[in-house]
């Protein structure tokens, strides 16, 4: 086996053990803004149709980095329900996986003061695929020389969400069964935020994102984002996992700057790097890229506790 693919290997089995910190599903810096993929009760909270598309470079200049195109749609329905679409392809070194799934909400209200509670269902599809044969090798007798896998495998998924004006909490676990083909677990997910208003200008919104699959590190990500009306935002997110949250020197860490603004009102544009931080990363802490474009059928924005970015008016 030639030394290209012996790289490849070693950092697919470290980011397999690593890489976001430990879990197996994908991580977006934008994952406040496209919460359906880990929670389907996310969507049909917007007024009208959505279509969000996202690019995602990991790793820059390591040859098999990770690298994620996805494409989502989100649509409020009658009845108080609500649709929602992922496409997704995820690339790392000789594993490659096209992902869909289709998520359902429905958002219960509670009482008069805007408090509400929604059930969401995620059905999905994984083409999973790895092809040791896309390598050159110094020995063509090695077996790996045609070694290639192909499985798809569906799975089920459901997430709870409650919320008001101001703040939300859910929780959720995506992909419920567990897929002893490509060793997947299940994994658990909790989040919540606020919103505060500083003036009529400014709009203050942390949140937090916990992930847990068995046999790996709680990964916490916590992020905040300041909107100046609906117009631009920035803003941070560090992430850890739970040992080395405080002090991620020993078992690493990541600190995004994310920024965004919205170039026509049907039309916005986010950004967002991110660099590695602690010792375990050596020489490679090489940066990560993130681009977020979202399109939405409606013009008219309001404010709302639904998601970070401003979204649409409230579900009747």
């Amino acid at each position: 086996m030639n030394k290209n693919l012996v790289l490849i290997i070693v950092l697919f089995l470290f980011l397999n053990i690593h890489q976001i910190r430990g879990q197996q599903e994908l991580n977006f810096n934008h994952y406040m803004l496209n919460s359906q993929v880990f929670n389907p009760a996310f969507v049909g909270l917007e007024e009208n149709l959505t279509i969000s598309l996202l690019n995602s470079l990991q790793w820059i200049g390591f040859e098999g980095n990770p690298t994620i195109n996805a494409i989502f749609l989100d649509a409020k329905l009658k009845n108080n329900l609500g649709l929602g679409m992922e496409l997704i392809s995820d690339k790392i070194g000789p594993i490659s996986s096209n992902f869909v799934a289709i998520n359902a909400a429905y958002h219960l209200k509670l009482n008069k003061n805007s408090r509400r509670l929604s059930l969401g269902i995620k059905l999905s599809g994984n083409d999973h695929n790895i092809s040791l044969n896309r390598f050159n090798f110094d020995d063509l007798t090695d077996p790996n020389v045609r070694t290639k896998d192909s499985y798809f495998i569906t799975n089920i998924g459901f997430g709870l969400r409650y919320y008001t004006d101001k703040i939300y909490f859910s929780f959720s676990i995506p992909y419920f069964f567990e897929t002893k083909t490509i060793n997947k677990k299940r994994h658990y997910y909790l989040s919540g935020g606020f919103k505060k208003e500083l003036n009529k200008k400014l709009l203050l919104n942390p949140n937090f994102l916990i992930k847990k699959a068995s046999n790996a590190p709680t990964s916490i990500d916590v992020s905040t984002m300041l909107f100046y009306e609906d117009l631009f935002w920035f803003g941070i997110n560090y992430g850890a996992s739970d040992n080395g949250f405080i002090s991620p020197n020993v078992s690493g860490g990541n600190l995004s700057f994310i920024s965004g603004f919205k170039l026509i009102p049907a039309l916005s544009i986010g950004y967002s790097v991110t660099s590695q931080i602690g010792n375990w990363t050596g020489s490679a802490n090489s940066r990560s890229h993130e681009i977020y474009i979202k399109f939405s059928t409606s013009k008219k924005s309001v404010k709302s506790s639904d998601e970070t970015l401003p979204e649409e008016k409230e579900i009747n």
